[in-house]
């Protein structure tokens, strides 16, 4: 089995910080320390939901581990098309650049690897009749 390593994308991190963290500034400076323990909570919970994505290869099926919404188990004889896309909805692709989708039998999902190429050569050597759109 083969990791595939996903790509995190700091533009997504960067974001959530400071929308998170930034109202809270004031507070800190004025003393209450108490108010940055649950919005801090809440940027470490987003933060390990996006670091524990993972995909993984193998001779017959790709999984896709949604980090603790489950393992998405496609089998790669069953994907017809793989294609870049700018398409932001809730996937397990932490990252706006990169974002790949994957048209299978029973219908798609987006997910980011870090080499989109090293990916594509993984999935054509075991299924060859993949198109591919860059």
């Amino acid at each position: 089995m083969k990791n595939i390593p996903a790509r995190i994308g700091w533009e997504l991190i960067v974001p959530i910080f400071l929308i998170i963290l930034l109202p809270i500034s004031l507070d800190v400076k004025n003393g209450n320390w108490e108010i940055v323990l649950v919005p801090c909570a809440i940027f470490v919970a987003i933060l390990l939901l996006m670091l524990t994505i993972r995909y993984k290869i193998d001779a017959e099926f790709l999984y896709v581990k949604n980090s603790i919404f489950g393992t998405t188990k496609i089998k790669v004889n069953d994907i017809y098309k793989i294609e870049k896309t700018g398409n932001m909805i809730s996937s397990p692709a932490p990252s706006i650049i990169g974002r790949v989708e994957i048209y299978f039998t029973n219908g798609s999902i987006i997910i980011s690897p870090k080499n989109f190429s090293d990916f594509e050569n993984d999935l054509l050597k075991i299924n060859p009749n993949i198109i591919v759109k860059k």
